[in-house]
């Protein structure tokens, strides 16, 4: 399946002019449907917010531009190891956002669009897991499979 990059760059157009609001929704879902990432975070989230939001603009902004955004995304993955992210929490991740977007997209959320995000956050997740297992292992990389 090809991921219907008009589709991420419309929804995201609904959620660019919110701002942070979408990503103060995002990890009250996340701490709420899954508490035990919450100690992996800052107590004060207001940087965490913002750099997520600038990153969720960019990637929707840049979804059709694979020079771009697949260095950007083994970055993101590789800064993720200081955090302690591991392959378990991008599940977690996808599924808050996908709430997170299906609730600022209100009407215009479709199955489609669902599915085109989906593909895209789990595109994303596996060049992410992907970055950091060869940083972290280089001389034993494998891929590893998000679900």
């Amino acid at each position: 399946m090809t991921i219907d990059t008009q589709l991420i760059k419309a929804s995201a157009a609904l959620i660019a002019p919110l701002g942070t609001q979408v990503t103060d929704y995002f990890y009250n879902t996340m701490f709420t449907d899954y508490p035990q990432v919450r100690r992996m975070f800052p107590d004060d989230m207001g940087a965490q917010k913002e750099r997520l939001f600038q990153s969720l603009v960019y990637i929707a902004s840049n979804i059709d531009n694979t020079e771009a955004l697949v260095p950007y995304l083994q970055d993101l993955g590789i800064g993720h190891i200081k955090l302690d992210t591991r392959p378990e929490h991008y599940p977690i991740v996808g599924q808050s956002l996908m709430k997170t977007l299906e609730h600022f997209a209100g009407d215009a959320w479709t199955p489609e669009m669902a599915a085109a995000w989906t593909e895209a956050y789990n595109l994303a997740a596996q060049v992410m897991v992907d970055a950091a297992a060869k940083a972290m292992a280089p001389e034993r990389f494998e891929p590893l499979k998000v679900s």
